[in-house]
């Protein structure tokens, strides 16, 4: 029969289990907390009297940066000893976690409007704005923000949910939307440039996508007092005038051309009444392009005969009326034309309010890679995707919660001068190794252990890191 041994004798302590934590999440949040006092500056106005939001806000973030559990399971996951690093007293119900996640989605007008004051209070705006819409999808079906439209993620199938960011060069986000899954880029467009122009300097410069560019958002733009940069959408009939003015100015020898990153443009800019229509042709990208549709073409004739309905067959008069040739007949005559080879190809129009350097235009174009390696640190590093909530406001406020954690990423980075690992997915293995062990010996004060400091992790904090290392160990033994 097995006894209480505390039963037996109260003077008997039963000796607690050794406690190790991921510590890298919290290293990071604590070295940006420090220089930049973030998270009291975003949530200080709506915590209430509540002494355990800003906390519960922290350990949220780090969850994002370590493994990424569904808010059920947080408690689960980490250990008490993980929460007091982060200031929270004491473990909270799981109802608790929900409603500060809930809070900051509420509240999310408010709190971007205090980061937006942030990053102006610290100097990290930049002139030049990348602006980018992408989205993230469900696998349940009942939230009210849940729609279907156009998947980035490749499920066409799923509920999803639409958002956007406005970014500097240096990575700095300005701005954060988050839209019903059904709503499209160029409606999406209305609501960024309402944020970012809270913020931004007159005469700064938003670059932006295809998707986006449509006459009404150029002039509100410019509205504004703001410049665009952006792509023009490949519509056949305006490309092949545009490829005609190349075609003669090209006569002229009237073109400038130069190798960026092992390929060969030739640029021809023509000025109209409000915008510069930059023209660019690229053989390199012509024999991409020539050889993927190439590919697409015989896929499609695989599937059946549907290819064949893009194609206009040719007619002849007869007494009888006009004639048109069968497919299949004309399948056995002659090989069939590609339908999807339009004659654009190799050719893409940059078009914007102001009037450069054609170079200088097309490096900052491709600078819009900095949206797409923030979209894909939230979406595969900090496991945006899919999304496990279904409220409204807890959507809202995970998609801050995740915004926030790359945001850490992206100070820490700006904090140091050398930055081994830029690759979120990959960091945060570093992250989850940093180790920090409670020892609970039996009959003796407790002691903590620093362990699994790698080479990335000692570029990326310095010395800060071995704050955590116990300086009481030399006095006891």
């Amino acid at each position: 029969m097995k006894r209480d041994i505390r039963k037996i004798s109260p003077y008997i302590s039963i000796m607690k289990p050794n406690i190790s934590i991921p510590l890298g999440s919290i290293v990071m949040l604590k070295k940006v907390e420090k220089h930049y006092g973030l998270f009291y500056s975003l949530f200080d106005e709506i915590k209430g009297k509540s002494t355990s939001f800003v906390p519960l806000t922290k350990v949220l973030t780090c969850n994002k940066l370590t493994h990424s559990v569904s808010v059920h399971q947080i408690n689960n996951t980490y250990p008490l000893e993980f929460m007091r690093q982060l200031d929270l007293k004491d473990k909270t119900g799981e109802r608790t976690m929900y409603r500060a996640l809930e809070r900051v989605g509420q509240y999310f007008p408010v709190v971007l409007n205090q980061y937006q004051h942030f990053i102006k209070r610290h100097d990290l705006i930049e002139e030049k704005q990348i602006i980018d819409f992408s989205s993230s999808y469900f696998e349940g079906k009942q939230a009210e923000m849940g729609k279907r439209g156009y998947s980035r993620d490749k499920k066409p199938g799923k509920l999803q949910v639409t958002f956007g960011i406005s970014t500097g060069i240096s990575g700095v986000p300005t701005a954060l939307t988050i839209q019903n899954g059904n709503v499209q880029d160029k409606t999406h467009m209305k609501s960024m440039i309402n944020i970012v122009s809270k913020i931004l300097p007159k005469g700064s410069l938003l670059i932006f996508d295809a998707g986006a560019n449509t006459k009404k958002n150029k002039k509100k733009i410019r509205g504004k007092k703001y410049h665009y940069l952006t792509l023009r959408p490949k519509k056949l009939g305006p490309y092949k005038n545009y490829i005609s003015f190349f075609n003669r100015k090209l006569r002229e020898d009237d073109v400038t051309s130069k190798v960026v990153n092992h390929r060969h443009y030739t640029c021809v800019k023509n000025k109209e009444k409000n915008r510069v229509s930059y023209i660019y042709f690229c053989p390199e990208l012509y024999q991409d392009q020539i050889a993927s549709k190439k590919q697409k073409f015989v896929r499609q004739k695989k599937k059946g005969n549907k290819i064949l309905r893009k194609r206009k067959h040719p007619v002849f008069p007869s007494e009888e009326g006009w004639v048109t040739l069968l497919p299949s007949v004309q399948k056995t005559l002659t090989e069939i034309e590609n339908p999807y080879i339009t004659g654009v190809e190799g050719f893409f129009i940059l078009e914007s309010s102001v009037d450069d350097d054609p170079w200088k235009i097309l490096d900052l174009y491709k600078k819009r890679d900095k949206a797409e390696k923030f979209f894909r640190a939230m979406k595969e590093g900090i496991e945006l995707r899919p999304l496990r909530h279904w409220s409204t406001w807890s959507i809202i406020g995970i998609f801050f919660i995740s915004f926030l954690a790359n945001l850490l990423v992206i100070l820490t980075h700006l904090l140091n001068k050398i930055s081994p690992v830029k690759n979120v997915k990959l960091l945060k293995k570093h992250l989850i190794n940093l180790t920090l062990t409670t020892v609970y010996p039996e009959n003796r004060f407790k002691f903590t252990v620093l362990s699994n400091v790698s080479p990335e992790i000692g570029d990326l904090f310095g010395d800060f890191v071995y704050k955590w290392r116990d300086k009481t160990l030399k006095m006891r033994w």
